[in-house]
């Protein structure tokens, strides 16, 4: 995209309103301790009770709201702590003047890598060093600064005993709403590929896959994110908690199993694709809010009906999700028995028995995202621009002064929290803030202003800054625009009760955030995040996950229990990281000015990330498919793990660079596949008149790895194109064409009875 294209959607999106808001009753308790501490400090008329305490309590009852993943005392403890122990450091750095700068770097830093743990504790970090901040800006001494550090913590105090008062919700609520979201793209998943169905079976349709689900690179496509998200907050429960969560953890397992089946479903004529939506639609819904929601009756009806092996293992996968949803809404006891009678089949998610925790599965991301080989790595590049630009922002707001009399004279920490809050690890939210974070702060000061024109009393300002943190905490999510204007007014009405000219505050802060704002845009095109340069690293990583994970699933056949399921889960789990990070960064990419520079076009990026979910669809069903008694294994398999692994190794070269290793003639890969089949004696399978029922299984292993070998083939294309290939027999076709060769003739073959066996 042209750069002045890019800019203008980064500035249609940063005034975008948007219709999203926390919990009402996360928000009503915020709301309740900015005006308990406002009360408090009303009634003992002490201006600077009032404002610390609302201070206290307004940011860190903004911590509270961001998408808590623990119980939520817990995590307005942290933040509490936290909070009141930042503002301490503050006070004591004050008087050393400019030698905070040092300081201030560190720790926003540090601050910017805490982002490893996901948006929302990077933001609470952010919070944390703006508490620094505050004091290290205005406390006037040691002695007066320790003191507002008491009321802040107060005020910090009483966001915590807030969250002690009902109403108290489902157990577990936060891992409630991932593995609802986990269900839902599952129901999302169906209806697309009911969708695509639908398409091809129109006159003039494109070529598709048997069952009338389109080829690779159709949107139908299940996201490893909710997975991704509802592991970590599965793991972050403490020990003590996981029986009681134990349904929970099942409910995740037959997810998985549901996602399989769902991708085995190609193939399979008169998928109810609808009703299957419809049910795990329902699903989500009595997770999300622990009451009980079936489907329609029409949806029930259409999957009792439906008829074939795939249908039997959804509808048991199904009613077992169901029974599952049906201990974690009933009470602890109730489904502490039922599970004694019936347990969990939880040998599909292992790795979710041992969870990883917050301090491993911290660290884990941190190495990932400080990996030295990977090109300008998200993660240190932003704790890099955090860390700098706040900085920044703080030397230039005091070196400025007072805005030649219209600002509060040495007051940099606007500026700086400001460039703290608009630096995003990426290009498009950053820009999209740096626009609208500003006007959002002009508006809001000028409306300010002109409010307090009016006479305003002690009581009548704690209400109004009440009344304003009341309708930040709502629009907290809606866009930097709208948020900035009610946050401006709140911080003037709140200076304005301890005697701050109003006309300083209202204008000062304004200025200080077009400063701050400058300042992050500009750190961020000197130390910039490109994600069209990391695309070829981030593909190159799935692939290394990919080469660890097929020929151990390969191996797998060669035995009833060859497989080692829980260390297949945990390459299963690195493989849906890679390709989440890699979807991440292909998403962006649209957005980000110069476009040409990239090594792929969308369209070829569009294949490549199809071919991607192929392969990722063809492991899942090797997984499904592996041998649990003898006569479903295929030992034969095993021999095809080294040439798999060798040519996935190959294809990583590939990935990092173009000319980065040998060329890969199309094809060679399904020849092999097709020689070791008539070599070891697979061959026999795709004889259709074969009467003996055990060559079903083997059959269907058979055809997991045909399909295998054919989305390789498929990725090595989007690869290495090859020369001259005209548009209409693109990569995404080539890699499907056979070969005239006694070994392609044989794949066909092998390829066409494995469908109708399986």
């Amino acid at each position: 995209m042209a750069w002045t294209a890019s800019l203008a959607h980064t500035v249609r999106k940063g005034f975008r309103t948007e219709r999203a808001f926390a919990d009402p009753w996360a928000i009503a308790r915020a709301v309740l301790a900015v005006a308990v501490g406002a009360a408090i400090g009303w009634m003992r008329d002490d201006l600077l009770a009032t404002t610390m305490m609302s201070v206290g309590a307004f940011i860190c009852g903004i911590g509270t709201l961001l998408a808590p993943l623990r119980h939520r005392a817990v995590n307005a403890l942290v933040m509490a702590a936290a909070f009141t122990a930042a503002t301490t450091l503050g006070v004591f750095l004050q008087p050393t003047g400019w030698y905070v700068l040092p300081v201030l770097a560190v720790v926003a830093f540090l601050a910017g890598l805490w982002r490893a743990l996901g948006p929302a504790p990077g933001i609470r970090a952010c919070l944390v060093v703006i508490g620094m901040l505050i004091t290290a800006d205005v406390s006037p001494g040691i002695g007066a600064g320790l003191e507002m550090v008491r009321w802040i913590g107060a005020g910090a105090a009483l966001v915590v005993l807030v969250q002690l008062l009902p109403p108290y919700g489902n157990r577990h609520a936060a891992q409630r709403r991932k593995l609802a979201e986990v269900y839902a793209s599952l129901a999302a998943y169906a209806r697309t590929e009911e969708a695509a169905g639908a398409a091809a079976t129109r006159p003039g349709a494109a070529a598709t896959r048997p069952g009338g689900a389109t080829r690779p690179g159709a949107a139908a496509r299940v996201s490893p994110a909710p997975f991704t998200a509802a592991r970590n907050a599965l793991g972050l429960l403490p020990s003590s908690a996981r029986t009681a969560a134990a349904p929970l953890y099942g409910l995740l397992g037959e997810a998985e199993r549901i996602r399989r089946a769902l991708y085995a479903a190609p193939g399979t004529p008169h998928v109810p694709y609808r009703a299957l939506a419809e049910t795990l639609d329902a699903l989500a819904r009595t997770i999300s809010t622990g009451k009980h929601h079936g489907p329609a009756e029409r949806a029930r009806t259409e999957l009792a009906s439906w008829q074939g092996p795939l249908a039997a293992v959804l509808r048991s996968r199904l009613t077992e999700a169901e029974r599952l949803c049906a201990l974690a809404t009933a009470p602890r006891r109730d489904s502490a028995s039922a599970l004694a009678e019936e347990p969990l089949r939880d040998e599909e998610i292992p790795a979710l028995c041992t969870p990883e925790g917050l301090v491993r599965g911290g660290l884990r991301r941190l190495r990932a995202g400080l990996d030295p080989s990977m090109t300008g790595t998200p993660l240190l590049r932003h704790a890099l621009r955090v860390g700098i630009g706040t900085t920044l922002g703080e030397a230039a707001g005091r070196a400025i002064g007072d805005f030649w009399g219209h600002g509060l004279p040495s007051h940099g920490f606007w500026a700086a929290l400001t460039t703290m809050l608009v630096l995003f690890p990426d290009y498009e939210h950053t820009f999209a803030r740096g626009w609208s974070r500003p006007v959002g702060s002009a508006v809001g000061g000028l409306l300010a202003w002109g409010l307090l024109q009016f006479s305003w009393s002690h009581g009548a300002l704690a209400l109004a800054t009440v009344a304003f943190s009341a309708v930040t905490f709502v629009l907290l999510r809606t866009g930097q625009h709208v948020l900035n204007v009610v946050l401006t007014a709140w911080i003037v009405f709140l200076l304005h009760q301890m005697g701050t000219a109003q006309g300083l505050v209202a204008w000062g802060r304004p200025a200080d955030t077009v400063l701050g704002a400058a300042i992050a845009l500009a750190v961020f095109l000197v130390l910039p995040t490109w994600h069209h340069h990391r695309v070829g690293d981030l593909l190159a990583r799935w692939l290394r996950t990919q080469q660890r994970l097929l020929p151990a699933l390969l191996t797998g056949y060669a035995d009833v229990g060859a497989a080692d399921r829980a260390a297949l889960e945990d390459m299963r789990e690195a493989t849906r990281r890679a390709r989440e990070e890699l979807e991440s960064a292909v998403a962006h990419l649209p957005h980000e000015p110069r476009g040409h520079r990239a090594r792929w076009t969308a369209d070829e990026l569009a294949r490549l990330t199809g071919a991607a979910f192929e392969l990722t669809r063809c492991t899942a069903l090797l997984t499904e498919h592996l041998p649990r008694r003898p006569d479903e294994t295929v030992p034969e398999l095993a021999e095809y793990a080294v040439p798999l692994r060798d040519h996935l190794g190959r294809l990583v070269q590939l990935a990092r660079s173009p000319h980065g290793g040998p060329a890969l003639p199309p094809g060679a890969l399904r020849d092999d596949f097709a020689a070791l089949c008539a070599r070891t004696g697979l061959a026999w399978l795709a004889d259709p008149a074969e009467p003996d029922a055990v060559s079903r299984p083997r059959a269907r292993a058979l055809n997991a790895s045909l399909r295998t070998v054919l989305a390789l083939e498929n990725l090595t294309a989007q690869l290495a194109p090859r020369p001259g290939e005209a548009a209409a027999d693109g990569p995404a076709d080539g890699p499907h064409r056979p070969h005239r060769t006694r070994h392609g003739r044989h794949a066909r073959t092998v390829r066409h009875t494995a469908h109708a066996t399986a």
